[in-house]
């Protein structure tokens, strides 16, 4: 038997930007993706035999088919051919429906875990599977600041990107994505094409966040709004919603900084709150 175990980390979307609704009906986008050190744990046994079972732990998780990380075993065994009985635990701390990407993650951490076991396709080959099962999840099988585009399957990683600390706070309730997205108008002036390099640029010195979905969210959820102002009147300057939310997070580059607002906002009663910091690449455990 082989195991291996190893952290699924959360991301933050630190500039989404919504270029159009394709007559697919996927969404067109642009984005940078950076994942921080808020994690799941994923442990993956795999022995002779055949069939995937899935333990889970920690937070609430789909089950099923609805479940992207047996979703990622399957298929990757399915493309490798091979008959496996694989284990997976996973203990869950990442708040799902939040817009940090958990599920996406997962996925990716199944066929990164795998790979690591079986050996069977290059990185190139993992970000095409990986790009069948979310737009999320080829951005994580590399797991370092990303510029994204297209419906979330061309990825470039940005090397040299700044590692930001992060406050993240959840208000303990889910929103979908696919509502969210749905939600999204598209503007009367087609926004345009960001050059990334201008924006990496812009990131050495500044926070140019923007998310095109935060409206959506606020429609969908207007008390989020209110979320977003907690920060702001604690002065935290660079606030935004992660993705297609609900979370919302404040990045900053000092430490320090997020420390303080993250004790002072630890002990509430009415969300979840998180102390991240910006990582790159993936975390592997000893037995």
């Amino acid at each position: 038997m082989s195991f291996v175990k190893l952290l699924s980390p959360a991301k933050v979307n630190l500039f989404l930007r919504i270029l159009r609704k394709r007559p697919d009906g996927y969404h067109e986008l642009q984005s940078i993706l950076q994942p921080v050190s808020l994690f799941d744990e994923i442990s993956l046994s795999v022995e002779s035999g055949e069939g995937v079972s899935l333990s889970p732990s920690g937070r609430d998780m789909p089950s099923g088919k609805d479940n992207l990380a047996a979703a990622a075993c399957h298929l990757y065994l399915e493309a490798a051919a091979m008959r496996k009985k694989v284990s997976i635990g996973i203990k869950k701390d990442i708040p799902l429906g939040a817009g940090l990407g958990g599920g996406s993650s997962n996925a990716a951490a199944i066929l990164v875990g795998l790979n690591k076991v079986l050996g069977e396709f290059t990185d190139g080959q993992l970000l095409r599977m990986a790009a069948s099962l979310g737009a999320d999840v080829p951005f994580f099988i590399r797991c370092t600041a990303s510029f994204v585009e297209g419906v979330g399957e061309r990825v470039t990683v940005l090397s040299d990107f700044p590692l930001f600390h992060y406050v993240i706070l959840f208000p303990r309730k889910s929103l979908s994505t696919r509502e969210v997205y749905t939600r999204w108008e598209h503007p009367d002036r087609p926004p345009e094409r960001v050059d990334p390099a201008f924006l990496v640029e812009r990131f050495r010195s500044g926070f140019p966040i923007e998310n095109g979905l935060e409206e959506a969210v606020f429609e969908i959820s207007p008390d989020i709004l209110s979320f977003r102002e907690i920060f702001r009147s604690l002065g935290a300057r660079s606030v935004l919603v992660s993705g297609s939310g609900s979370s919302v997070f404040s990045v900053f580059r000092k430490q320090e900084e997020a420390e303080e607002i993250y004790e002072y906002l630890r002990t509430s009663s009415e969300f979840d709150v998180f102390l991240a910091q910006g990582i790159s690449g993936w975390h592997f455990l000893a037995d």
